[in-house]
């Protein structure tokens, strides 16, 4: 992708010495410098937060604000784009948008490049989960089942999950490889010291006059919906896909086509519900390694968000961030500063160096992304991005990052963001987009 030039600057106001001579405050300036003058402003505000909903100034953000509600002029090369189930690439220069063939009744829930290569994770008519490869001028070529499916460490191949079982799928052919995985554990991501998988899932609890989304519906339709098959190659694991149950309910035969409600945008991290931390059937927080002969290793008493090289972002039960290596011998995270009033709610991504993570976060019911290094020692380091349009989406997409590293994300009523992390300033792109659900650089 080619350089984006950098947003235009904005001119700072002049020093006083600038603004003319010195002049003797008058009576207004002297009234407005009475101290009982901001006491009864001050409580206005908290008066008007209160009504509002929003954290009264007592409880305010730590770390830097940022605001994102500005096109952005500039083109930022090419996105793939998941829009009511379908998927697009949008050409930000010349703002086109071309629809990519999926299989006939294939739902689009996730989107990405890797290698040269287009991937997606869609959903079939029957509920069932499936990764599927796009190639211009080719079908789409069903790569198997996947409940789960993440970039191998090197590029070359993906990793798809189905029945506790990690198959290793070359994009360019070659031997498949499969890995066994520990019971209710999710895959996260692939690094050179294994496969890192999380057990648990720190709970969100349900504020109070929070209320569900709903469940979006289809208008009735006679013409029956073609189920795509899935060819697995000989030898292959997993040749029926396997069950999505936990990632939503799941339509009755023709449930789509009657009208009934659809499955819901799968939750964050996959399309099958993490397991939670707490509850009666709540399993051990932690965050694990698992070598290519399934031996597994424990590295974190925390939920693994993300990875990425030799790093590994973590969020504990209090919602704090912090990384760790997944290299043997590392014994304890480093703990990020936790923002007031900002809670990593995820899920969250980091840049192909393991330097900067992006994840989505809340304040009362109004989303954020928090964005910062890893390194981050201060508050003042890491940035929150108001993203308006609504509360906080179930089951959001995560943010994804661009080969400059820029972060791109979806806010919730659809409108892209795009954000240079340590920026005061984000901007949306896509303005012409309809309302999306997932983005990523394609």
């Amino acid at each position: 992708m080619s350089a984006v030039p950098p947003p235009p600057a904005i001119a700072s106001r002049p020093p006083a010495s600038e603004t003319g001579p010195g002049r003797r405050p008058g009576r207004f300036a002297r009234w407005v410098g009475r101290p009982a003058l901001a006491v009864a402003l001050l409580g206005v505000a908290v008066a008007v937060s209160v009504v509002e909903g929003q954290p009264p100034p007592a409880t305010r953000d730590s770390g830097v604000s940022v605001d994102a509600d500005r096109p952005y002029p500039y083109p930022v090369g090419t996105l793939l784009v998941v829009a009511d189930g379908r998927l697009v690439r949008f050409d930000t220069g010349s703002r086109r948008i071309r629809p990519v063939p999926l299989p006939a009744g294939v739902t689009a829930l996730r989107a990405w490049s890797q290698d040269g290569h287009e991937l997606v994770l869609g959903r079939l008519p029957t509920g069932r989960t499936a990764a599927f490869l796009l190639a211009a001028g080719r079908p789409p070529a069903a790569l198997g089942p996947a409940e789960v499916a993440v970039p191998s460490a090197d590029a070359t191949a993906v990793w798809l999950v189905s029945r506790r079982v990690a198959t290793r799928v070359p994009l360019a052919g070659g031997t498949r490889a499969t890995v066994a995985l520990p019971r209710a554990s999710r895959l996260v991501a692939e690094t050179p010291a294994g496969l890192i998988v999380s057990t648990g899932t720190v709970p969100d609890p349900v504020l109070p006059g929070r209320r569900e989304t709903p469940t979006p519906t289809r208008p009735a339709s006679t013409r029956p919906t073609p189920t795509p098959t899935l060819s697995m190659p000989a030898g292959a694991t997993g040749s029926t896909p396997a069950p999505a149950s936990t990632a939503g309910p799941v339509p009755a035969s023709g449930g789509a086509a009657s009208g009934l409600p659809l499955p819901p945008t799968p939750p964050p991290y996959t399309t099958a519900s993490p397991v939670p931390s707490t509850g009666p059937n709540g399993v051990p927080l932690t965050t694990l390694v698992v070598a290519r002969d399934s031996s597994v290793r424990f590295i974190a008493a925390a939920e693994a968000l993300a990875a990425a090289g030799d790093v590994v972002l973590l969020r504990d039960e209090q919602r704090r961030l912090g990384v760790i290596s997944p290299r043997p011998g590392v014994r304890k995270p480093r703990w990020l500063p936790k923002l007031k009033a900002v809670e990593a709610i995820g899920p969250g991504t980091l840049d192909a160096r393991g330097e900067t993570f992006a994840v989505l976060a809340r304040t009362n019911d109004y989303g954020w992304l928090m964005a910062g290094p890893t390194s981050a020692r201060t508050e003042g380091a890491i940035n929150v991005v108001a993203l308006v349009g609504g509360r906080p989406v179930s089951g959001a997409a995560p943010p994804a990052f661009t080969a400059s590293g820029r972060v791109l994300t979806v806010r919730p009523d659809g409108r892209i963001v795009y954000y240079t992390p340590g920026e005061r300033t984000g901007y949306t792109v896509g303005d012409t987009l309809p309302a999306a659900s997932a983005v990523s650089q394609a």
